[in-house]
């Protein structure tokens, strides 16, 4: 099974990554989150500027 954990909190949000450690033993886990924090701009659109995924180790 693929999972995939997100948030709004940033990458380097210490809740993110225990969550993804807590759900790795169901599959394989996926963490996609900004690289700051970026709470209440869900309903943001994104039409100036192209959005970059980048892998962090």
């Amino acid at each position: 099974m693929r999972i995939l954990v997100t948030n709004d909190d940033g990458v380097f949000s210490p809740g993110l990554w225990a969550l993804a450690e807590a759900a790795s033993p169901f599959g394989e886990v996926f963490v996609v989150a900004p690289d700051v924090e970026q709470s209440g701009v869900g309903h943001a659109i994104t039409i100036a500027h192209p959005v970059r995924a980048f892998p962090y180790p």
